[in-house]
């Protein structure tokens, strides 16, 4: 209640209450100030505050680390670590690109071993072709032509037309024949036409005939096509020959 105005005589009913309530209040205690009640709700108020504080930078975080773990594929792009925390990406990352697939070279697959023959034996080489080799020649015979390919063509390997240490060239249709004659054992032959390599599987008589014949199945060589090129090796690379 308020004091009385000085400027105002007090009537007797105004301070007969005021007495009553003065009286009346000096009888109330107040209760204790609970001051760890509000330590403990000042604590957490504190620790919400810090927790609402901190998510934001937890979740950023954690989305950063996944954008850096993410693989970059070739030709694609994973989410840069700025840009998934919610800043602004630097640019597109360089991926690094792959080498183009190299075609498998002729020197990674085996080489077809010498097949070594009996004079005057007949060699099956596919397709209906026969070879057969001597001391004096090589001769081939067709026998899908009518009447079962009855006569050979013969090349001989001793009449002088084709020089010492050289090799010369054959085909009838699809088949190539290289021929070498010289000293040394031809073990590899290839036959290239139009780019296209081809590996000969060669003959050899018994001993030391002096020349070897091979043959590969390819595209075939005609009159006015590109000249096909030839090379003859021994079993360590070493070459012998080749044409032209």
């Amino acid at each position: 209640m308020n004091a009385p105005d000085p400027g105002r005589p007090e009537d007797d009913a105004a301070a007969s209450l005021r007495r009553a309530l003065r009286a009346t209040a000096g009888e109330l205690a107040p209760p204790p100030y609970p001051a760890e009640r509000v330590r403990r709700l000042g604590r957490r108020r504190v620790r919400t505050r810090r927790a609402l504080v901190a998510a934001p930078a937890a979740v950023a975080a954690v989305l950063a680390a996944v954008a850096i773990a993410l693989p970059q594929w070739p030709g694609g792009e994973g989410l840069p670590a700025a840009e998934s925390a919610g800043g602004k990406a630097p640019g597109p990352r360089a991926t690094p690109s792959l080498p183009p697939a190299q075609p498998p070279t002729p020197s990674a697959r085996p080489w077809p071993a010498v097949r070594t023959v009996r004079a005057g034996e007949a060699v099956e080489i596919g397709r209906g072709q026969v070879l057969t080799l001597s001391a004096d020649q090589v001769c081939h015979r067709d026998t899908t032509e009518p009447g079962g390919g009855a006569e050979d063509t013969c090349k001989s390997v001793s009449d002088g037309n084709q020089a010492a240490g050289s090799v010369s060239i054959q085909s009838s249709g699809e088949l190539l024949r290289p021929l070498y004659i010289g000293p040394g054992r031809a073990a590899r032959m290839t036959v290239e036409v139009d780019g296209e390599v081809f590996r000969a599987q060669v003959l050899a008589l018994e001993g030391d005939p002096g020349y070897a014949v091979g043959y590969a199945w390819g595209s075939g060589v005609s009159f006015d096509g590109p000249t096909p090129k030839v090379r003859v090796s021994d079993a360590e690379g070493k070459l012998l020959a080749e044409f032209p």
